[in-house]
């Protein structure tokens, strides 16, 4: 099967599985944007577009730190992501700071603090003094939460954890440990506005951080299904009645938004060095089509379901997904085409030829008279050596 993408950015197409248990192939296009300089401006085409991620990231260690990116093979998102990976800015050391965005309806703020820790007093514990700054990074790492040895082990010798399960790599949550064990453990720099955190055992606080929820966290977990005796006899290895596709969802429910057009008003206020930052979304069609082995042609319906601005790299990308039930495998499709193919490459597929975009042609012009130029250097190489040995032979005595 071939993938012929007509657009300036990147492409690619993984197998998937529908919830009904059959398979489909989903067809990805992702484009990378530079972020403005200024408000008003247009975003231009960044230079390098990402290509599409095939694992997902973690900032450290995966399953004990933040996530960075998810893999963009999710098979359907029935909403739009929007993360951000951002530090609070500010032009003077401040030891708190109110950031957030705006992407056309959708916003969300918090405030972001300076760093501190706990220090040993007479009624238990006292926090320090928040740390001044003038760029923090935000992350869930720093976020409410955390994981917290209970003192206990399990019949295995293992150090048993409680853990606050919306974000258990996150600090400030200790609910097992006492005054002393708790001294110099940092606390959270992120918050709600007007709802700062004051315990360290409370489950009611809701991390602040932009970035994405891993797959395990709470409440993201509970929509994968249930894997239990019922679903191991009966239905496994199709995924169970239970499950939900807004699973595939990746950022926290209020950074979810109906899927977005291009166009939409992006807003971003205390993560960016100048302080704000106002745009407007490129609007641009990326149609696709898949080609079946039979000659019949489907227009697919490609949504944009995934949004990631990152300030810090100055860029931002786009994700268009679509997709294609499978009746049997994946040979029933002959070519999957993103964007609008050219003349050119339409009738060469006509005449059954082999069709090269004329950056492709000129590369391999470029690679070719390289090669050519590396053999007519080997060739007088050698015929330098032999005429240098036959002349070695003529004055030996």
């Amino acid at each position: 099967m071939n993938l012929y993408n007509a657009t300036p950015f990147a492409a690619a197409y993984s197998l998937g599985i529908q919830k009904s248990g059959r398979n489909c192939l989903v067809i990805v296009v992702k484009a990378t944007y530079k972020l403005p300089e200024k408000s008003g401006d247009t975003p231009e085409l960044a230079e390098e577009q990402i290509e599409p991620f095939e694992t997902d990231t973690y900032t450290d260690e995966p399953g004990l730190s933040a996530p960075i990116y998810e893999n963009d093979y999710a098979t359907f998102k029935p909403r739009c992501d929007v993360l951000l990976h951002a530090s609070a800015y500010s032009q003077k050391p401040v030891t708190e700071k109110k950031v957030g965005f705006k992407v056309g309806k959708l916003a969300k703020v918090f405030n972001v603090i300076g760093a501190r820790h706990l220090i040993r007093s007479t009624s238990g514990n006292t926090p320090t003094k928040s740390e001044p700054f003038t760029q923090q990074k935000i992350s869930y790492n720093t976020a409410y939460g955390g994981s917290d040895k209970t003192g206990k082990q399990d019949k295995d010798g293992e150090d048993i954890f409680k853990s606050f399960i919306q974000n258990p790599v996150g600090v400030g949550y200790y609910p097992s440990s006492n005054a002393d064990e708790r001294t110099g453990k940092p606390l959270p720099q992120t918050e709600e506005v007007g709802y700062p955190i004051t315990s360290f055992k409370s489950k009611d606080y809701i991390p602040q951080s932009f970035g994405p929820v891993a797959r395990n966290w709470y409440p993201r977990r509970l929509l994968g299904g249930t894997y239990d005796k019922h679903w191991n006899d009966n239905i496994r290895p199709f995924l169970p009645e239970d499950f939900d596709e807004h699973y595939y969802q990746c950022a926290p429910k209020d950074q979810q938004m109906p899927h977005i057009k291009g166009g939409e008003e992006v807003v971003l206020v205390g993560i960016v060095p100048q302080g704000k930052l106002q745009f407007n979304l490129p609007k641009v069609s990326v149609p696709m089509q898949a080609m079946l082995s039979n000659g019949e042609r489907h227009n697919l319906a490609p949504v944009i379901d995934t949004l990631i601005i990152e300030p810090d790299d100055e860029r931002f990308t786009m994700v268009w997904r679509a997709r294609i039930a499978l009746k049997k495998n994946v040979h029933e499709v002959d070519t999957l085409i993103a964007g609008k193919p050219t003349p050119a490459w339409e009738r060469a597929r006509m005449m059954d030829k082999l069709f090269l975009p004329l950056d492709q042609l000129n590369a391999f012009e470029k690679r070719m008279r390289k090669q050519l130029a590396e053999e007519e250097r080997l060739r007088k190489l050698n015929e330098d050596n032999g005429d240098s040995n036959n002349l070695a032979k003529e004055v030996k005595p």
